[in-house]
């Protein structure tokens, strides 16, 4: 039985030849895609199709590739000329508040934006020309003149009209403004209301007298009123002619600069917006009185010009990158935003030209790429971006939160076409669909990235290949046929399986690095196995101080360990200490005692609050195949108990189940276990033993705690055998496997686990354990009664 159970050095041993190295370096091709045809497939799927709603999440470990699959496939990219337009702001005339958008034909926003700044440029300049010439003044003072000679003599009628009335018209002056009032006219003298106020009061005037000439100021006012109101129709006509004059002298000017935009746009229906701005433009032109007269500071001209301005937010160019990694996805940065104004400027005037655009618009007809941890740090972004793709439009404001104070202008809405493709880690997809009832109709292609492939000749050869380029690329030196074998092993054996190879490639490029800085050091002329080995074991040094406080403390026997002889109710279990980027794996004594009584088998790590889910489920299971195979006819009338040695914080899984349950039975039937052999492996309810995760490292971790305590040769691990894929020993331990000193065994079924353990027959300990427990309940019975 321990022949035909024990793994031979064969079994064992792993690692990849040099000739097939070589070989497969000769037919070998680069290809930056290695692996990962399903999440090709998946890729392909999602960017084939322009539907809303398919856009893709990327799921995957960090370093399988994700990125350089992606710009593989988006490389060539092409985007359809008949789903792009460019996307200006212009300002709304009549709307200033609310900047409108214009919408033209891919690669014309541009034309149409500098060619619009021409002509407002030369429009401006040809006006003030005009309105400085001399035929344009003497036309614009005849029209001024007969106002003032009209006026003139209206004002002279009046003042005729007010003097046989009584009252003479005086002008009065107030600071820079200039009015007119009304002043009776007693014996040929001008005497204010006032003073007549004050002849009556001594007697020099009759008080009926005064009351005439009273209402009579007052109808003559009435008088005086209606004359500005006419005066005011006429300065209002004379306005208006005077703009007529300017109108009837720059529409030539306007019509000829425009006439190029207006018929470039004419020609396609879908300019209709834009010929309507013209228009409006136009319009807006005439009414400005600053395109006539001089600009009397810089901020009039600023302001002049700014307002017939066109902001390009969207423009798409021969040489535009389709393809817009956003690596800060603030609020601002995927959205736009609107700068703020200076505290003297007011917000409405030229607002379309605080409007700034974000990766959204500078991806238009493209792909947004997003990693799902910078886009869920970012207070609103989520949330904002999953609206503009239910919606398929974006507004550009100002972001939710932060200091930003909010804005007044409200731009234009602007329709959004693009697709976005999110990088996230392993299980985030699966997360988000669970959690987020939007989620799953906006990203219907998941790409999911593994992070292993197969161990064949088609992938070795790419990832040789792989090698080779990353190593010119980097300028390290060149790798030797040794060199390669010993970073395949490795690749491997990150993958946790002699079938499989990791697809993680940046842990083969970090490799590469390192092994070049050690061949350097070295001062050798090529990267060789060698140099890799001391690679890979230099970098452990730097990550394994925690393994080493442990292993000085097996030494010291600080960490109570028995590694010969055997033992009543002890087995040697295996755990894994994790640090996320170093795992290694060291022993740990499981304890268990057995007495009659009705409390069952008491778990002290869930009793003392230091257990998971799964370690709790192992323990039920234990209790389930115990009644399976000892107790279906008889009650179980046991107490016992199982613990975890020297162990104070929390426990979790179920790969100590086989090594709990060796040492439960052997408390119950009161035979000692061997102590130079640990045990890993979880069980079912009908005794079959199951594989678990880790075992390269448990199985180092007891060959250290062996060699520091002393190796006698009879030492060992019991595996499960479904486990035996997972087998990728260090050269050290094969060495000693080969050399006899130590053994590594392959289990299926308890029983073979207890013919490894004990020093009788598993059949002769389960009659045992039988007989044990049918006393308790014999005893159990009787102490009832």
């Amino acid at each position: 039985m321990m022949q035909t159970l024990e793994c031979t050095p064969q079994q064992i041993q792993f690692s990849i030849p040099e000739a097939t190295v070589r070989q497969l370096r000769i037919n070998g091709t680069n290809t930056p895609i290695i692996g990962q045809d399903r999440a090709i497939s998946a890729l392909e799927l999602g960017l084939g199709i322009r539907a809303d709603g398919y856009n893709i999440f990327i799921m995957g470990a960090s370093g399988t590739g994700r990125r350089t699959v992606l710009t593989t496939l988006l490389k060539n990219y092409r985007a359809n000329p008949e789903d792009l337009q460019d996307i200006a702001y212009v300002c709304n005339f009549k709307h200033q508040l609310e900047p409108r958008a214009l919408f033209f034909p891919p690669e014309t926003g541009i034309y149409f934006r500098d060619t619009l700044k021409t002509a407002i440029e030369s429009i401006r300049k040809q006006v003030v020309q005009i309105s400085n010439s001399e035929v344009f003044a003497t036309a614009r003072k005849k029209i001024t003149a007969e106002a003032e000679s009209q006026e003139n003599l209206l004002l002279s009628k009046f003042e005729t009209e007010m003097a046989l009335s009584g009252f003479s018209v005086i002008q009065i002056r107030d600071d820079e403004a200039r009015s007119m009032d009304l002043v009776p006219i007693v014996r040929n003298k001008s005497v204010t209301l006032d003073e007549l106020q004050r002849q009556v009061a001594t007697g020099k005037l009759p008080q009926e007298k005064l009351n005439t000439i009273r209402e009579n100021y007052f109808r003559c006012l009435d008088r005086m009123s209606d004359l500005f109101s006419i005066l005011r129709e006429r300065r209002k006509e004379t306005e208006k002619k005077v703009r007529a004059l300017r109108t009837e002298s720059a529409t030539p000017i306007i019509e000829n600069e425009l006439t190029v935009l207006t018929s470039l746009l004419g020609k396609k229906p879908a300019n209709h917006g834009a010929l309507e701005y013209l228009k409006e433009l136009k319009e807006d032109l005439f009414s400005n009185k600053h395109l006539f007269d001089p600009f009397k500071s810089a901020s009039h001209k600023r302001v002049f010009f700014g307002r017939y301005a066109v902001n390009l937010v969207c423009e798409h160019t021969k040489d535009k990158n389709y393809i817009v990694q956003e690596e800060v996805p603030t609020f601002v940065n995927l959205f736009g935003s609107i700068d703020p104004s200076n505290a003297n400027d007011d917000s409405s005037v030229n607002g379309h030209l605080h409007i700034r655009p974000g990766a959204i618009h500078r991806a238009a007809g493209g792909f947004l790429i997003l990693r799902l941890q910078d886009v869920l740090m970012e207070e609103g972004t989520w949330p904002y971006l999953k609206r503009v793709l239910q919606s398929g439009k974006a507004e550009i404001q100002t972001p939710p939160s932060g200091n930003h104070l909010p804005s007044i202008l409200k731009p234009q809405a602007l329709p959004i076409n693009l697709k976005v493709i999110i990088i996230g880690g392993s299980y985030s997809y699966d997360f988000l669909y669970q959690e987020d009832p939007d989620f799953q109709k906006l990203f219907k292609v998941c790409a999911e990235f593994d992070s292993v492939m197969p161990l064949t000749d088609e992938n070795m050869a790419r990832v040789i290949a792989f090698v080779t380029d990353t190593a010119k690329r980097s300028g390290t030196l060149p790798i030797d046929d040794s060199g390669l074998a010993r970073i395949l092993t490795y690749a491997a054996r990150v993958s946790e399986y002699r079938t499989m190879l990791t697809t993680r490639f940046i842990l083969i490029s970090d490799l590469i690095l390192e092994a070049d800085y050690h061949a350097r050091k070295q001062t050798s002329p090529a990267i060789s196995r060698e140099i890799v080995a001391k690679a890979i074991e230099h970098r452990q040094y730097l990550q394994k101080l925690p393994e080493e406080k442990y292993s000085e403390m097996v030494k010291s026997r600080e960490i109570v360990l028995d590694v010969t002889g055997a033992i009543i109710g002890k087995v040697n279990g295996l755990a894994i200490m994790d640090r996320g980027y170093h795992a290694f794996g060291i022993p740990i004594a499981v304890t268990a005692q057995a007495a009659p009584g009705n409390k069952g088998i008491i778990n002290i790590e869930r009793e003392s609050g230091l257990s998971g889910e799964i370690y709790d489920k192992a323990h039920l299971i234990i209790q389930g195949l115990l009644h399976r195979k000892y107790a279906q006819d008889i009650p179980l009338a046991l107490s016992a108990s199982i613990c975890f040695e020297q162990s104070y914080t929390e426990v979790d899984g179920d790969s100590a189940s086989c090594a709990e349950f060796f040492a439960l039975l052997s408390a119950i039937a009161q035979i000692p276990l061997r102590q130079d052999i640990a045990v890993t492996g979880s069980l079912n309810q009908l005794g079959d033993v199951q594989p678990v995760g880790g075992i390269p490292e448990k199985i180092e971790g007891f060959f250290e705690t062996c060699s520091i305590l002393g190796l006698t040769g009879t030492q060992g691990v019991i595996i499960p055998r479904r486990n035996m894929s997972n087998l990728l020993p260090s050269e050290r331990l094969q060495t000693a496997v080969e050399d006899g000193l130590f053994h590594i065994w392959a289990i299926d079924t308890v029983d073979e686990g207890i013919s490894l353990l004990a020093p009788v027959s598993s059949a002769e300990f389960d009659r045992k354990v039988r007989e044990v427990l049918l006393e308790h309940a014999e005893r159990m019975r009787k102490f009832a009664n």
